[in-house]
């Protein structure tokens, strides 16, 4: 039997219903499907042979929560500004960005996320979507698609106050300025995910993700019902799932007033929610996504652990690289353990397996591509990633699953398939030049600073050394 890729003598964890574990294992690839999973062959032949000797196979991870923009705002401000940073990536996004910027930037997030084993992932087009004109979603799109990952744009309504101000520029120079209603963004969103999703041969998806589902003080009960009916009639059209952020009080809100809630929505942080909350978003089968890194998180709790013991599906998410984080996760996975561990004063609380659970087949089911993606299996698109054993912090050799959760990271993958394509091998990127985005990356960085006129926000802050806290903020 002939196969375009032969991924040999390998240690699989298929994520598949059985959650089968399979040494010296082959995994065979056809164009860009998994046809075969199991032992090997003598009659077996491939294009292309990789030897997976002490390597451990998983499906590519899920990131079900990120913003796109954040790749080139790390660290924005640290120390320096609190209470204002959202205000100021809403400006720097709408008013100081050049598609430029969203395609060096697609790259860049693109290659971090291959290189911590992420095949599929959502991007918020900004920290709040920008809707003006797709051009700028068209930039992060062909980014994405240079790089090779699977790639969710997220356009939707972003948050009050309305309306809107946005400009296009020449280089340094102002070239055009718009201001842009409440409404206006449901026509965007339409237009997206008509023009992206499912595009690229399957790479490419956008889905309607308004900033927030639930209770928005600036606007009217009727704008709500408007915003959620528009959402819901562009994911009923193009038959996608709905993306959104909820907060403590947005679930009951929700289902009260918005007929919007159920399996086909996933909700990120959902923190600070009440047990009547739990049991809505059980019942209803909404999906959440818990950025155990984020500062939603340090201000309120996502109840993770009592979500999964009321039956609702939970993921694990990055929400992205900005201000603090990174896409590596397994990183979070961790931290998502041990709060939840600390919380409760409970050390067998989220299983090793069901965090790994949350990064693939129940992240695949959350963002409605369980049926493509998520698990190892024939039939389901090949997005496989490799973790190199051979490291000191991952011996002795048993347990793959756990020693995955707890010991290995990000860093550890080494190879990364994405469709049938080799998109990394033995740590190496193919088919795009690496230090070419990052060249890209930093002089679009530093030419978005100097239009925002922001350079002061990546000076050291007052406070760095020897204090225990931040003193001081410019506001």
């Amino acid at each position: 039997m002939d196969f375009d890729i032969l991924l040999r003598n390998c240690t699989v964890i298929s994520m598949d219903k059985d959650r089968r574990i399979l040494r010296e294992a082959t995994i065979g690839i056809k164009g860009d499907t998994i046809a075969y999973v199991g032992k090997d062959r003598d009659e077996f032949q491939g294009l292309k042979v990789i030897d997976g000797k002490g390597k451990v196979v998983l499906p590519g991870f899920i990131d079900s929560h990120a913003h796109a923009g954040h790749g080139l705002l790390k660290t924005l401000g640290e120390g320096i500004i609190e209470d204002g940073l959202l205000d100021l990536y809403e400006y720097i996004y709408y008013q100081c960005t050049t598609p430029e910027f969203w395609f060096a930037e697609a790259q860049l997030s693109g290659i971090e996320k291959i290189r911590f084993g992420v095949t599929t992932g959502v991007s918020y087009l900004g920290s709040d979507p920008r809707y003006d004109d797709l051009v700028y979603a068209q930039a992060h799109v062909e980014g994405m698609k240079e790089v090779g990952i699977r790639d969710i744009l997220g356009i939707g309504t972003p948050y009050p106050p309305f309306p809107k101000t946005f400009r296009d520029w020449d280089g340094f120079k102002i070239r055009d300025q718009k201001i842009k209603s409440f409404e206006d963004s449901f026509t965007a969103t339409y237009n997206a995910v008509k023009k992206f999703n499912n595009t690229n041969d399957g790479l490419t998806f956008c889905y309607p993700t308004p900033s927030a589902i639930g209770n928005l003080k600036e606007l009217t009960i009727d704008q709500l019902k408007a915003q959620s009916k528009a959402m819901r009639d562009v994911a009923e059209e193009f038959g996608t799932p709905i993306h959104s952020h909820s907060f403590g009080g947005d679930i009951k809100f929700a289902y009260e007033h918005l007929d919007i809630l159920g399996p086909k929505v996933f909700t990120a942080h959902v923190t600070g929610i009440s047990e009547e909350e739990i049991k809505i978003i059980a019942d209803t089968g909404t999906n959440v996504c818990s950025g155990p890194y984020t500062t939603a998180y340090i201000h309120a709790r996502c109840p993770v652990v009592e979500l999964l013991e009321a039956g609702a599906n939970v993921t694990f998410c990055t929400d992205a690289s900005a201000p603090n984080r990174t896409y590596d996760l397994l990183e979070k996975i961790r931290i998502g353990m041990l709060l939840h561990r600390s919380y409760f004063h409970n050390p067998s609380l989220i299983t090793a397996g069901k965090a790994l659970e949350m990064v693939t087949i129940d992240a695949a089911k959350a963002i409605g591509l369980d049926t493509i993606i998520g698990s190892i299996e024939v039939g389901k698109k090949a997005d496989v990633i490799c973790v190199n054993m051979q490291k000191p912090h991952l011996y002795p050799v048993w347990q793959e699953p756990v020693r995955m959760v707890y010991q290995a990271s990000g860093h550890d993958v080494d190879t990364v398939i994405v469709s049938g394509k080799v998109l990394m091998e033995d740590n190496q990127i193919a088919y795009i030049d690496e230090s070419k985005v990052l060249e890209n990356a930093q002089k679009e960085a530093m030419t978005m600073l100097k239009r925002a006129e922001a350079e002061k926000y990546i000076q050291m802050p007052k406070h760095f050394w020897g204090a225990v806290a931040y003193k001081e903020y410019l506001k």
